[in-house]
C-alpha cells in the first residue's frame, strides 16, 4: 500500500476510475491521500454516462435545475444528486446503479397501458409517501388484466443486459396459486419475446414463503420483495 501511496494524486485516480462507484466510495475510506483521488472529478467523470446531462436537464425534466447548476456541482456530488430524478414530466424515474454505473429507469402508472376492458371502476388513483411517484394506481377488482409499457432503447446504457421488474405492493393476503401472471419482454416491431411465467403461492404473502425463488422450470417464477423496500 505504501508503494501505492507514492505515486502521483492524477495516478491514483486514473487507477479507480476503472473501478465502480461502490469501490470509490471504499478506496475513500483508506487514507487521506485516496480519499483526494478517489473523490476526484476524473474518477467520478468516468463514472457518468456521456448523455446524463440530457436525462436530467431536458425537456419533461422536473429536476428544478437547470444545466448550469448541475455544472457547478463536482462530479461526485453530481452522481449522487442524480439519482432517483424524476424525468419525463414526473411520469418515470432515472439513477445510477451504484455497482455497475449503468442508467436505471422506473416507469410510473400513468406512463401504462392498462387494458382492463370496462372495469374501470375496479382501479383507484391515489398518493403515498411511500411511492417514488405523485400517483400510484390501486386495484380492487381480481379480473384478469393486461398492464404494457415501454421505454426507448436509445436512453438505456450500451452493451448492458437490462432486466425488467413489475413493482407492486400486496395490501391483503391473496389467495393465489391458480392465476400465474404472464409475462414478456422484448422490441417492439419483433416477434423475438422474452417469456416468464410468475406464481403467487398459496396465502401471498406469507412469513415462511422464501421469495425470489426460481421453480425447476427456467420459465417460472415466483415474486420476491425489494432488497431498497
Amino acid at each position: 500500500m505504501s508503494g501505492m501511496l507514492a505515486l502521483p494524486e492524477g495516478c491514483i485516480a486514473a487507477v479507480i476510475s476503472f473501478t465502480s462507484p461502490r469501490d470509490a466510495c471504499r478506496l475513500a475510506c483508506v487514507s487521506t491521500a485516496f480519499r483526494s483521488a478517489a473523490d476526484s472529478d476524473v474518477v467520478w467523470d468516468h463514472f457518468l454516462p456521456p448523455d446524463y446531462l440530457s436525462a436530467i436537464s431536458g425537456p419533461g425534466s422536473v429536476s428544478g435545475s437547470s444545466s448550469s447548476t448541475w455544472l457547478a456541482l463536482s462530479k461526485k456530488e453530481l452522481y449522487f444528486r442524480i439519482c432517483h430524478n424524476l424525468i419525463h414530466n414526473g411520469r418515470m424515474s432515472f439513477w445510477f446503479d451504484l455497482s455497475s454505473g449503468k442508467k436505471c429507469y422506473m416507469i410510473s402508472a400513468r406512463e401504462l397501458d392498462i387494458d382492463d376492458g370496462d372495469n374501470t371502476h375496479s382501479w383507484m388513483w391515489y398518493s403515498t409517501y411511500e411511492a417514488k411517484f405523485c400517483e400510484v394506481l390501486r386495484r380492487t377488482g381480481y379480473k384478469p388484466f393486461e398492464v404494457r409499457g415501454k421505454i426507448s432503447t436509445s436512453l438505456l446504457s450500451p452493451t448492458t443486459t437490462y432486466v425488467a421488474y413489475l413493482v407492486f405492493v400486496q395490501h391483503s393476503v391473496f389467495h393465489g396459486g391458480d392465476s400465474p401472471i404472464n409475462a414478456a419482454v422484448g422490441l417492439v416491431g419483433s416477434n423475438n419475446f422474452h417469456n416468464r411465467t410468475i406464481y403467487f403461492p398459496k396465502l401471498f404473502p406469507r412469513e415462511l414463503y422464501c421469495p425470489g425463488e426460481q421453480d425447476e422450470d427456467d420459465n417460472d417464477f415466483f415474486p420476491k420483495k425489494r432488497a431498497d423496500g
